[in-house]
């Protein structure tokens, strides 16, 4: 249910906020880098969820 409210919160304010898809990938894959740079994910995650990313 969470998720369902997450995807619907987020579709719509990236509509708001005037991003492309590409920006948003940028994002997400900054944000990546950093959790992988704190340690908070190993490297199988990260190149497991960037491959993800970059298939938008």
């Amino acid at each position: 249910m969470a998720a369902i409210v997450f995807v619907l919160w987020r579709a719509i304010s990236t509509e708001r906020s005037g991003e492309s898809h590409s920006e948003q990938s940028d994002d997400a894959v900054e944000t990546l880098r950093k959790r992988y740079a704190r340690g908070d994910i190993d490297e199988e995650t990260y190149e497991k969820r960037a491959r993800k990313l970059r298939e938008r």
